[in-house]
């Protein structure tokens, strides 16, 4: 409740500030928004389709984009460029239908005649009052970057409704998550005002439209042209893998390779089976060379018979050739086995008329072994024959294998070069289909952008919302008062009143006076001092001494603060009511330069009282100031009350604390307090109660600034 009551009393103390400052600032406020200009509001509003679209991939909706898109359609309705548009079309719907004297659905005739008077003649020339479009074509023509161009200035300074500041005030939202976007805007024209919305709307679509088009067509020409470059590095590629290929003379390097290897793992396998034919064929024959001797030698020389073994053998290694290396000689290898065969019935014919012996030494029929021995020599021939066939076809592969090994190697890099241009290829031809599919998409949104409100023509204004005008003034005019006198009582260092006062000096106030200086109450400034010079003494009593002689110290710490006029006040009471009171005063009862004071311990020390005047209750020493001379502290402590008189409209300096703080520490223990002299009448009140005269609305406000919300008169019958 203290702070409450500091904040009453606090609005009570700058109650007239408050009245006047507010009177004179509400006045001021309601004199001068008379002169206000009217204003038109006009709104508009498109359908964006933005969150509701439908796109030919069946993507789900995506809110990062919708707002994304929400934001480019604000920030393009705000752009210069666009705004720019907005005024040369404003500029010239107002040059070609406005009239001087009468206003018309275009531009009131005050308006028209304003521009008309900041218009060049040569912009005035470029006007075609028949065709609009004519008129902004040579606006256009004419507008330049240039500060002595009269469109460019227009455009970038703060003339009314054509400036980019102007402009500025155009407002574009979104309701709430809806697909609509309001377009609002305010001026002093109707006229200007609806065209000014009308023409953003228009404008908004076209450089939208205009600006996702562009994007999405640059992507497909980039995507185009991709698309060209990889498919003629892929043909190129194609075509090198084609012509090395018919170089080498590969027609399938996979199953060439793969057919190769198989040939050479069949005819390594035969190799060694006619090896192992041959060599047996040749044991068998040296043993039964061995074992015939003679007979074998004659047989061997025999030219027929060597003749027809090398038939044999020619005739063999003809179809092993066959076999291996052709796959169509089927008939001349039958043909060859059948001469073969009758080549062996030849050699058999030549054995049989060679045998002159039926046995050998051994006792073995000759003719068995003569036909054994014939058979081993066909065997030789022929396992010889295929053993050199094989051996050549062994070489002709690793021949192949020699060629084959780097042109698999170039074959591979060919292909694999032809394998990124085709992945690349796709991937362009992929980007250039996602490209086209975005531009679709991009026709079905654009295409919602459409006026589902169309701005109309405002046949009212807003009014000049004086009495809003009017209650600001007046509320922040007191908030501002209240705010002002707040920070200063915080922190102003005057003394004033009590509790700023104790703050300050850390001395309890015994009481405050008026003093002489209330001009307003002047008639009754004696009463209210006697009142307060009352209730001061009436506080001093309990300090007092029944039957003795009871010391009052009065100082101050800077001349001038009042000490006789308050002495007068107090030896008047206590005189009325029998007392018998001695004033002591500085420089007429003793002497500040003397030793005998400066040193003193006691009041005797420097004042004798004079035999024949009668004993005193009460002795009031008022002693110098501070400043002007020492004070004997010894002296103070035999004081039964201590009073600081102060100055309540003056300064309370740091130096003052200094010079206190000896004394405070010296009566401590004593009552020691602070006087207030010429303070303010409330604060005279707070503590004798309400002064004369006693107005009931003073008494009123009197007890609302201390919360006396249902208090009576305390007066009863």
């Amino acid at each position: 409740m203290d702070i409450l009551l500091f904040i009453s009393q606090f609005i009570y103390r700058i109650r007239y500030r408050l009245i006047w400052g507010s009177m004179i600032v509400t006045g001021l406020v309601i004199y001068f928004t008379q002169f206000l200009p009217y204003s038109y509001s006009v709104r508009g509003s498109i359908y964006t389709g933005v969150s509701t679209q439908t796109s030919l991939d069946g993507t789900s909706v995506n809110y990062a984009a919708i707002n994304s898109s929400f934001d480019n359609l604000i920030n393009i309705g705000k752009s210069q460029q666009t705004l720019q548009e907005v005024s040369i079309r404003l500029l010239a719907n107002a040059l070609t239908y406005g009239m001087e004297w009468e206003d018309n659905h275009y531009i009131q005739g005050k308006h028209y005649r304003q521009l008309i008077e900041m218009t060049p003649r040569e912009v005035l020339a470029l006007v075609d009052r028949n065709d609009k479009n004519k008129t902004l074509e040579n606006l256009k023509n004419y507008r330049k970057e240039d500060r002595h161009n009269f469109v460019y200035r227009m455009l970038n300074s703060h003339v009314a409704f054509y400036s980019l500041a102007a402009l500025d005030g155009i407002q574009i939202r979104r309701a709430d998550n809806s697909d609509i976007l309001h377009i609002s805007y305010t001026s002093a024209d109707p006229g200007m005002t609806q065209q000014t919305v009308e023409f953003l709307i228009e404008e908004l679509k076209k450089a939208y439209e205009i600006l996702r088009f562009k994007a999405t067509n640059d992507v497909i020409a980039y995507f185009e042209e991709q698309v060209r470059l990889t498919k003629n590095k892929l043909s190129s590629e194609e075509d090198r893998l084609m012509n090395y290929n018919v170089k080498e003379q590969v027609i399938n390097y996979g199953e060439e390779t793969k057919s190769l290897a198989g040939t050479r793992y069949e005819v390594d396998d035969r190799y060694e089976e006619a090896e192992r034919t041959w060599e047996g064929a040749v044991a068998l024959r040296k043993m039964l060379d061995k074992r015939m001797e003679i007979r074998a030698e004659i047989i061997r020389n025999n030219s027929s018979l060597l003749r027809e073994l090398d038939n044999v053998k020619n005739l063999n290694q003809q179809i092993v050739e066959m076999e291996i290396f052709s796959k169509n000689g089927n008939e001349d290898n039958a043909r060859r086995k059948e001469e073969l065969a009758e080549t062996e019935k030849r050699i058999k014919q030549i054995s049989d008329s060679l045998n002159a012996f039926n046995f050998t030494k051994e006792g073995v029929g000759i003719e068995n072994m003569v036909g054994e021995w014939l058979t081993a020599c066909i065997n030789e021939a022929k396992a010889k024959a295929e053993l050199d066939v094989l051996k050549r076809r062994q070489q002709s592969i690793m021949e192949h294998y020699a060629r084959m090994s780097p042109i698999g190697t170039q074959v591979s890099r060919m292909e694999r070069a032809v394998g990124i241009a085709e992945d690349n290829y796709r991937i362009q031809l992929d980007g250039l289909a996602k490209a086209h599919m975005r531009l679709k998409n991009i026709e079905m949104s654009t295409s919602n952008l459409q006026v589902v409100a169309p701005p109309p023509y405002p046949l009212s204004d807003n009014g000049r919302n004086r009495t809003m005008y009017i209650i600001v003034a007046f509320v922040g005019s007191l908030l501002f008062i209240i705010t002002y006198c707040l920070i200063i009582e915080v922190l102003d260092r005057t003394l004033r009143d009590a509790f700023r006062s104790k703050r300050l000096s850390g001395l309890p106030v015994m009481a405050a006076f008026n003093g002489i200086s209330n001009l307003k109450y002047r008639g009754f400034l004696k009463v209210c001092n006697r009142m307060a010079a009352a209730y001061s003494c009436r506080r001093m009593n309990k300090y007092l001494r029944p039957g003795e002689t009871s010391v009052i110290n009065l100082f101050s710490i800077y001349p001038r603060e009042g000490k006789s006029f308050l002495t007068k006040y107090f030896v008047e009471y206590w005189r009325k009511e029998g007392l018998v009171v001695r004033v002591v005063n500085h420089d007429i009862d003793f002497l500040t330069q003397e030793k005998n004071y400066t040193q003193a311990k006691s009041l005797n020390d420097f004042w004798v009282k004079n035999e024949a005047e009668e004993t005193p209750d009460i002795v009031i020493v008022e002693y110098p100031a501070m400043q002007a001379a020492a004070l004997p502290i010894l002296a103070l402590k035999e004081g039964d009350i201590n009073l600081l008189i102060a100055n309540a409209q003056r300064l309370w300096r740091d130096s003052d604390t200094t010079s206190l703080q000896p004394i405070k520490e010296a009566l401590e223990g004593k009552p020691f307090m602070l006087y207030l002299n010429n303070a303010d009448r409330e604060v005279v009140e707070s503590f004798t109660g309400e002064l004369p005269p006693r107005l009931p609305i003073h008494s009123y406000i009197s007890r609302l600034a201390q919360f006396g919300l249902t208090s009576q008169k305390p007066a009863i019958k």
